[in-house]
């Protein structure tokens, strides 16, 4: 999903923007290379053109300056075009960059994530339903982490059945659930993460716990705004 280009710069996306001081914005962008940063964007409220390519979702070339807490952001150019997210794709997107602002530590340059983000961006853009986007990010993006189990073994290292009840958790991994317990994970959902086969709704609710429930601990205690917009829409809850 990489673009190429003569000169300076580092291709980026704007993750969050908000007013800082009179006239500048402060973001939050990921860069391909870079990794999470905040930049300041000087005059860029009073800057009409300046302000409209700063928009979420849109592919940049951002050039910065300085390696602090803070880079300064020196020149902006959009670099490529990309269709409008609308609807329950809009919060979608919103719900990426979210999860990337809890989830990704400042300054960790994870260039598979960055990819894995444009491409999820262009699968959102290209209409319903959007879950099983979702769901490929989710889990592409625990595993880039290093936090996804092996989805075919116990922590033990015992197959996954299809047909077995397993307990999926941060701390103790994939666990089978003894005889007579039904509040497990199917392992047909296991399997079916395994294979990313996100659309079959026989495991679709179960796959999207699991992946929340793995998140979880990474996220923080205050919910995912994001998520409760999308839980008022009528389509199947992100």
């Amino acid at each position: 999903m990489s673009a190429t280009r003569q000169g300076a710069g580092e291709e980026g996306y704007i993750l969050h923007a908000r007013p800082w001081r009179d006239t500048s914005l402060l973001l939050e962008v990921i860069l391909r290379e870079g990794g999470r940063r905040g930049v300041i964007a000087r005059g860029a409220r009073a800057n009409h053109r300046q302000r409209g390519r700063l928009q979420p979702f849109r592919p940049l070339w951002l050039e910065l300056a300085g390696r602090g807490e803070l880079a300064q952001l020196r020149a902006v150019e959009e670099a490529g075009g990309m269709g409008p997210l609308s609807g329950r794709a809009l919060a979608c997107g919103y719900y990426l960059n979210e999860l990337l602002m809890r989830l990704l530590p400042r300054d960790d340059p994870h260039p598979a994530i960055f990819d894995l983000y444009a491409e999820t961006l262009a699968r959102l853009t290209a209409g319903p339903p959007e879950a099983p986007a979702l769901r490929r990010f989710e889990t592409r993006l625990l595993e880039e982490l290093g936090w996804a189990p092996d989805w075919l073994h116990c922590a033990d290292g015992a197959p996954i059945h299809a047909e077995g009840l397993y307990h999926v958790a941060p701390e103790s991994g994939i666990v089978p659930l003894s005889g007579g317990r039904d509040d497990g994970f199917k392992g047909i959902a296991l399997r079916h993460l395994a294979e990313a086969r996100f659309d079959d709704p026989a495991s679709a609710r179960e796959i999207r716990l699991i992946l929340h429930g793995l998140m979880a601990p990474h996220l923080g205690p205050q919910p995912l705004r994001s998520r409760e917009l999308l839980g008022m829409a009528a389509a199947p809850r992100a």
